[in-house]
């Protein structure tokens, strides 16, 4: 990495390492308070699909009727998978909701993993989920008399929405202020790693006193060639990058230069941490997503000396915008998906920690059910994953409009008009994660709007 770059990286990992001291920063390593983090650890992992997931091709009907509607509709493209989408080959998933009558569904067949996850209660669906201002229908978006999230079907707009609940250009992410809010409280310190990136995403764990670390395969952003030398030569350089030698008089050079010393020790510090704990046993599939959520596992794996009670990651892939080819990349994408969740799930449970992380998904939008050819083009509501042992799995929440025209949530060619706001989905992980109703209607000012949230932690339902 040149400098340059590692300057970009370094003011984003640093400015969460200025709020504490160099001595503070040492003491993440000391084991002295590693038990009580250890007693209330909680994890929250988001997988961030970019481009927009299919959520019509991720839930498909699976009762005869609804399976015959939907493959009708889709003909033109069903055609051209590898592993045809004939009921015969999809994977059901058992739900008992009443209010879905007759209508089952099933998983793609490059989903065993998540198949397997939801039958064993470990995984729920959250359904037609997606960004809101109030309750909406098919009438009152087609008279314009709802209140819209601005500039929908817009990849850059509706990501930051998902992360922030707002458009390009938001500076502060609900993550992060969820963690805000946990310090805030008393129920977390301010921590250097409790927010950590394995990507680009940063907005998401952004908040005031909150700024996301950076992770670049299994280690912290570093300068090469300080690595790769040593003794004097090193130590010149390393003085050269933290600007020991700035003048005293230049305060922002003295800053900047504070900024990227604390970040390299940190960096280190993080890079310590890992390498002092074993992670033979934890085993990846040598994927994008599967190396990124590796790198999540080992971080946890390593929370006794990072000393955060709460650790908010994102990781993410993109290639969900599919417009054409649908059918040859779609497959490829969610196998890719199903592997490294059960390879991350099963990591996890091997730690003893099931019940205390939990994964979900997000993405831009959905997409139509209508095909425009060999694709589909930009949705707005979309099915998501919930993984973790303290889920309330083996259940599918929320709704999941039939795979028709013309009904009451149908904003145009199967557009989803979303049942359930994504405030109400992120809320659950607020309550997991420890905050009050009344914290969480800070951080989520349109709750109100809606109905209860589904209960998607079994916590909830004790």
């Amino acid at each position: 990495m040149n400098r340059r770059n590692f300057l970009k990286a370094s003011s984003l990992s640093a400015s969460a390492a200025m709020t504490a001291s160099m001595a503070g920063l040492g003491a993440l390593l000391n084991s002295r308070n590693a038990q009580a983090a250890e007693e209330d650890y909680k994890a929250l992992v988001c997988v961030f699909l970019y481009g927009g997931m299919d959520n019509h091709d991720t839930i498909i009907p699976y009762d005869t009727e609804g399976y015959s509607q939907w493959s009708q509709i889709r003909s033109s493209m069903l055609s051209n998978y590898k592993i045809p989408r004939t009921r015969e080959n999809l994977l059901p998933i058992t739900s008992s909701a009443s209010r879905f009558g007759e209508r089952t569904f099933a998983l793609p067949p490059e989903m065993k993993g998540l198949q397997q996850l939801y039958q064993q209660g470990h995984m729920a669906v959250v359904g037609n989920v997606g960004p809101l201002v109030e309750v909406t229908s098919a009438t009152s978006f087609n008279n314009d008399t709802a209140r819209l999230p601005a500039r929908l079907f817009s990849h850059n707009d509706q990501q930051s929405t998902w992360m922030s609940g707002t458009t390009e250009g938001a500076q502060l992410g609900w993550a992060g202020q969820l963690n805000d809010a946990l310090i805030q409280s008393g129920q977390q310190s301010v921590n250097t790693f409790s927010a950590i990136t394995t990507s680009e995403t940063e907005l998401l764990l952004t908040g005031e006193q909150t700024t996301p670390f950076h992770v670049q395969g299994d280690s912290a952003v570093s300068l090469d060639i300080l690595d790769e030398t040593s003794g004097a030569l090193q130590a010149q350089l390393l003085s050269h990058f933290s600007g020991q030698n700035t003048s005293q008089g230049a305060i922002i050079q003295r800053d900047l230069a504070g900024k990227i010393n604390q970040a390299y020790q940190a960096n280190k510090l993080y890079s310590q941490a890992l390498n002092s704990t074993s992670s033979s046993n934890l085993t990846m599939p040598n994927t994008r997503l599967g190396r990124q959520l590796g790198t999540v596992a080992k971080t946890i794996n390593a929370r006794s000396q990072l000393q955060s009670k709460r650790q908010l990651f994102i990781v993410a892939i993109g290639g969900f915008d599919t417009h054409s080819g649908q059918a040859q990349s779609l497959p490829q994408l969610q196998q890719m998906l199903d592997d490294a969740i059960l390879g991350f799930y099963q990591n996890i449970s091997a730690l003893n920690l099931a019940d205390k992380v939990t994964l979900f998904t997000a993405s831009d939008f959905g997409r139509t059910l209508a095909v425009n050819g060999d694709g589909t083009d930009h949705g707005w509501g979309a099915h998501h994953f919930v993984v973790g042992g303290a889920v309330n799995g083996g259940h599918v929440f929320g709704d999941i409009p039939p795979a028709s025209f013309n009904h009451q949530f149908d904003a145009g060619s199967g557009r989803l008009i979303p049942t359930t706001s994504v405030e109400q989905y992120v809320a659950n992980f607020g309550a997991w994660l420890g905050l009050s109703e009344a914290e969480l209607a800070t951080v989520f000012p349109n709750l109100t709007n809606f109905a209860e949230r589904p209960t998607l932690f079994k916590t909830e339902l004790a």
